[in-house]
């Protein structure tokens, strides 16, 4: 084998790796963020209370989607209005669908990114 061919096959697996990784930090992202919407809407709807998730468990604790300092401000200590659930849901359901959205958009670009750098050699 070549200098030459080592080479491109060296820049090959380097963008290969390079593609996975990014993909693995994206997803990764999603998975941290989306997956807690949908697993605390599921068992909302399970349950038949739209208020669950943002209500204090029976332990005390707090589910996902109000458990850190930042979404503190979610919690309620009881059932509010129909407004204030509203806007709870819809913030986290806006998050998850624009996250989702950039997900694939990132995916792909890298996707065509790595078919460019590929096809190059």
């Amino acid at each position: 084998m070549g200098d030459q061919t080592m080479l491109r096959v060296a820049l090959w697996v380097f963008l290969v790796v390079v593609f996975l990784v990014a993909a693995g930090l994206l997803v990764g992202c999603w998975w941290v963020i989306v997956r807690p919407v949908v697993t605390e809407a599921v068992r909302a709807r399970r349950a038949g209370d739209w208020w669950l998730p943002w209500l204090p468990r029976e332990d005390g604790g707090w589910g996902p989607l109000t458990a850190n300092h930042w979404w503190s401000a979610m919690r309620a200590e009881q059932r509010g209005s129909t407004a204030g659930l509203a806007v709870r849901w819809g913030f986290w359901v806006l998050e998850a669908v624009g996250l989702t959205f950039g997900l694939g958009y990132a995916l792909w670009g890298l996707a065509r990114l790595l078919v460019l750098g590929v096809g190059g050699l």
